[in-house]
C-alpha cells in the first residue's frame, strides 16, 4: 500500500487531509476511517478524484479515478485524530497504516517545509557558481546514460535493419582540425567509423601542416578506410574558412557538423536515417548532448533540449550539436556556408541562416553527441572564448535584419545567452481586463502599478466587478474612476466563472490587443506593455506571458509545463528569481505550451478566432485550455523572461482547500485531460509537451538528477525497471 498526504490542516472544527492512496494491485481499494484521541470512531467525509500521474506510474492506467482523496474529519481542539487506511482485496484486509495527526505535528510539518525553502533559497544563490563547475559527482546521470545508450545487440540489429531502408542518405561529416591532441583525434574518428549506419564520409581539413605527428596520424587513418577524406591546407583560415574547405569535399545528401575533439554515439546516424525514412521531407536534425571528460572516462552535464523553439534559439544556440542538414539548403543559403566575420559564433550564425530557409526541423531526444570538456574548451567555460559572445550577438542581429524583425540582441548576464528588445512600429490600444470581487487593497496596488510604473500609456482598463459584498468596494470604484483615466467598471451579475467573466469583459474592450490580468499582481518592470507587445505583434505569435514572482521574489510562473503535477504545472515554481535554473531556462525567453492567465496578452483577433475562454472551465485550467486552442490554430505561445510582476497568488480566490473546490478542481482536471489527452502515457516516441524533453521526469521538473524512462520500447522500459530496483 502506498499513501501520500500532500497537506493537512485544521479549519472550522475539522481536520482536512488531501493526498492520494493506492493498493498493491489495481483492483484493491483503500478504505479510510478515523478515531479520536479516546479511540472512538469518527464519522468522516471522503471525496475521491482521478490522479492520472499516479494511476499511470503504478498501474499504467491514467483513468483510474479513485486514487486522489480529500478527507474531512470532525476535530476537537487540543486532541489527536488518527487516520486509518486499509488496503482491501474484496473483504480481506491486505495492509493497514495509521497516521496520528494534531495541530502540533502540523506545525512541525510547516516548520520543516519552511526550513527546506530556506535551504533551497541558499542553494539557489550558489547556483550561478555551481553551474560553472564540472559536477564529477553526477553519478545518477552517468549510470542512467550507460543503461540507456545503444547496447551491442541493439547496434547489431540496427546494422541489419538499415539495409532495408527505402531512403539511404549519405552523411558527410565535416571536421576542421587544428593542432588537435592525438587521443582526441583518435576518439573522434573511431566514434564516426563505429556507426551502425555505414553510409557516410568523414571530411577532415587539416589546418596545421607543421604538426608532423598529427599529419602522420591522419594519413594512417585515411589509408585504413576509404570513407575518410583528408585535405591539408597551407595555412589556418579560421574555423569558418576551414569548415568551408571541408564542405567543398562533401558529396553526401546531408551535412553533419562535428568538432575535432568531440565524439558521437554509434547510433547517431542511424537515428537520423530511421527518422528520415518515416518523415522524408525533414531538412534539419539535431540531438541532445552531454559533456565528456578529457580522459573520455566520464559523461556528465546532459543538455536535454526542447523541440524546435525559435524564440529560445534567438537567445541561445541551444540546437548546436549534433546538427545535420540537407546539402541542398546550402544553395539557398549561398556559398561559402560559414561566414568568417562571425568566427567564434560561426555555427550560430549558420544555424540562424539555415532555419530561415526551412521549418522542417527534427529534434531527436537522445544523447547522441559528447562535447569535450577541458581547460581551453568552450564546453567547460564560455569565458575561454569571450570573443564568441560578442559574435553571437552580432549573429542574432544579422538574423533580425535579414528577416525584417525590429529587434536588437545584447549579451545577457550569462555567457552565451542573449536578451532581445523589440522596437514597436506602432502603439496599438491594449485593453486590460481585471476581474475583481472586493479586495480593493489588492486592486489598488495593481492599478497604481499600471498607471504609475508602466512607460507605455496607450491602454485602457476594464475592471469586471463580480458580486462584491463590501460597501467600501463600490466607494473605491467611484474614487478610482475619477483618479485613473481610461478606466471603466462593468458589472457581471452571474456566479463566479473566470472564463465567462473575461469573455464578458471583452465585449466592452476597444483594444486590438487584450491583456488578461489578475487583481493581485503588481508591475515590477516598467516595460510591461512594450515587452509583451514586441512579441505579440509578430504575425506567428498568438499569446505572450511573463515571469511572475511571489512577494519573496521566488518564481510563481515561468511558463506552464504540460504533463507535470498530474496534468500541468508552472515551471521552476519556488526557485529564486536569481536562479537561472536548468540550462538557464527560467531566464530565457522562449516558446512554451501555455502561460498563466494571471498576466496573458493575446491578439483580439486570435481571442475571437478560437472562441475565447471555454466557459466549461469555471476556475481551473481555463488558461491552459485557451493556450492549447491557440496553439492548435497555428500560433506560438511566448514566455518573456525579462518582463516581471509580483503575483500575490490566492489572495482573491483561495487555494483548493475545501471539499467543494477539490471536487470542482478534480472535475476540471479530468475534463482538460479528456479534451487534450495530455497524460497519454504511451510507449511511443510521442510525448506531451514538445518544449520539455521525455528524458526528464515529471517528478522534479528540469532536474537532470531525476531522469525519466526514455519512451523508446518495452525492452528499454524493462531495463529501466531493473536498474531502478537496484
Amino acid at each position: 500500500m502506498r499513501l501520500c498526504i500532500d497537506s493537512a490542516f485544521v479549519r472550522d472544527g475539522k481536520m482536512n487531509i488531501i493526498g492520494w492512496g493506492a493498493g498493491s494491485e489495481a483492483s484493491h481499494v483503500i478504505a479510510y476511517s478515523a478515531k479520536d484521541s479516546r479511540g472512538k470512531e469518527i464519522d468522516l467525509r471522503i471525496f475521491r478524484n482521478v490522479r492520472p500521474d499516479i494511476g499511470y506510474a503504478l498501474f499504467r492506467d491514467p483513468g483510474k479515478d479513485d486514487l486522489g482523496m480529500y478527507i474531512e474529519i470532525p476535530y476537537e481542539r487540543g486532541g489527536t485524530v488518527t487516520l486509518l487506511a486499509q488496503e482491501k482485496d474484496g473483504d480481506r484486509v491486505v495492509a493497514e497504516e495509521k497516521y496520528p495527526l494534531n495541530p502540533t505535528t502540523l506545525k512541525l510539518r510547516e516548520k520543516a517545509k519552511k526550513a527546506k525553502e530556506v535551504y533551497l533559497n541558499l542553494r539557489h544563490k550558489a547556483g550561478r557558481i555551481a553551474n560553472k563547475l564540472i559536477k564529477r559527482n553526477d553519478h545518477k546521470y552517468a549510470a542512467w546514460f550507460q543503461a540507456f545508450r545503444a547496447s551491442a545487440p541493439e547496434l547489431s540489429e540496427q546494422a541489419e535493419r538499415q539495409k532495408s531502408f527505402a531512403i539511404r542518405p549519405k552523411f558527410s561529416i565535416l571536421v576542421p582540425v587544428y593542432r588537435t591532441k592525438l587521443p582526441f583525434l583518435h576518439d573522434m574518428i573511431r566514434s564516426v567509423l563505429h556507426q551502425s549506419y555505414p553510409e557516410l564520409e568523414l571530411c577532415i581539413v587539416n589546418a596545421s601542416p607543421d604538426d608532423q605527428p598529427l599529419c602522420a596520424a591522419l594519413r594512417k587513418w585515411q589509408e585504413s578506410d576509404p570513407r575518410i577524406l583528408v585535405k591539408d591546407l597551407e595555412e589556418n583560415r579560421g574555423i569558418a574558412g576551414n569548415t568551408n574547405e571541408a564542405l567543398q569535399m562533401a558529396t553526401g545528401d546531408f551535412i553533419c557538423m562535428l568538432d575535432h575533439d568531440d565524439m558521437i554515439e554509434p547510433d547517431a546516424l542511424y537515428c537520423y536515417a530511421a527518422y528520415l525514412n518515416e518523415h522524408p521531407d525533414t531538412d534539419v536534425f539535431y540531438s541532445d548532448e552531454d559533456k565528456i571528460t578529457e580522459k573520455s572516462d566520464y559523461f556528465f552535464f546532459p543538455h536535454f533540449k526542447s523541440d524546435f523553439n525559435i524564440d529560445m534559439l534567438r537567445c541561445n544556440n541551444y540546437m548546436c550539436h549534433f546538427l545535420a542538414f540537407r546539402k541542398q539548403l546550402i544553395d539557398k543559403i549561398g556559398f561559402p556556408g560559414w561566414d568568417g566575420s562571425f568566427d567564434g559564433a560561426q555555427d550560430f550564425d549558420f544555424i540562424l541562416r539555415l532555419i530561415e530557409k526551412t521549418d522542417r526541423i527534427c529534434h531527436i531526444p537522445r544523447i547522441l553527441y559528447h562535447w569535450r570538456s577541458y581547460g581551453q574548451s568552450t564546453a567547460q567555460a564560455q569565458g575561454n572564448k569571450s570573443y564568441a559572445i560578442d559574435a553571437g550577438a552580432r549573429a542574432i542581429n544579422a538574423h533580425y535584419e535579414r528577416i525584417g524583425l525590429p529587434a536588437h540582441a545584447v549579451p545577457g548576464e550569462i555567457g552565451g545567452w542573449y536578451v532581445s528588445r523589440y522596437t514597436l512600429s506602432s502603439e496599438p490600444l491594449v485593453s486590460v481586463l481585471i476581474p475583481n470581487k472586493d479586495h480593493t487593497q489588492d486592486l489598488d496596488v495593481c492599478l497604481k502599478s499600471l498607471y504609475e510604473k508602466c512607460s507605455y500609456k496607450n491602454f485602457e482598463v476594464i475592471v469586471i466587478e463580480n458580486n462584491s459584498t463590501e460597501p467600501e468596494t463600490f466607494r473605491y470604484y467611484e474614487e478610482a474612476l475619477k483618479k485613473y483615466p481610461r478606466l471603466q467598471v462593468v458589472h457581471w451579475k452571474k456566479g463566479f466563472n473566470f472564463s465567462a467573466i473575461n469573455n464578458f469583459g471583452l465585449t466592452f474592450a476597444k483594444g486590438e490587443y487584450i491583456l488578461l490580468l489578475n487583481n493581485d499582481v503588481e508591475v515590477i518592470t516598467p516595460d510591461l506593455f512594450e515587452g509583451m507587445l514586441g512579441y505579440c505583434m509578430r504575425e506567428e505569435v498568438g499569446i505572450v506571458g511573463v515571469k511572475l514572482l511571489y512577494d519573496d521574489d521566488t518564481i510563481q510562473h515561468a511558463g506552464v509545463l504540460l504533463g507535470a503535477g498530474g496534468l500541468a504545472t508552472h515551471s521552476f515554481k519556488g526557485k529564486a528569481d536569481t536562479d537561472p535554473c536548468y540550462m538557464c531556462r527560467a531566464i530565457t525567453t522562449q516558446d512554451v505550451s501555455a502561460v498563466t492567465a494571471a498576466c496573458l496578452m493575446v491578439k483580439r483577433s486570435v481571442y475571437e478566432e478560437v472562441g475565447g475562454l471555454d466557459e466549461d472551465f469555471e476556475v481551473a485550467f481555463n488558461d491552459v485550455d485557451f493556450c492549447l486552442k491557440v496553439r492548435k490554430a497555428g500560433y506560438l505561445i511566448v514566455y518573456n523572461a525579462q518582463v516581471k510582476l509580483h503575483h500575490y497568488e490566492s489572495k482573491s480566490r483561495g487555494t483548493e482547500n475545501t471539499p467543494e473546490k477539490f471536487v470542482r478542481f478534480s472535475k476540471e482536471s479530468k475534463m482538460l485531460n479528456e479534451k487534450w489527452s495530455i497524460n497519454r502515457y504511451d510507449l511511443s516516441d510521442t510525448y506531451t509537451d514538445p518544449y520539455y524533453n521525455p528524458n526528464l521526469s515529471y517528478m522534479d521538473y528540469f532536474n537532470p538528477d531525476y531522469l525519466s524512462i526514455p519512451a523508446r520500447n518495452a525492452q528499454i522500459q524493462e531495463q529501466y525497471r531493473r536498474m531502478a530496483e537496484g
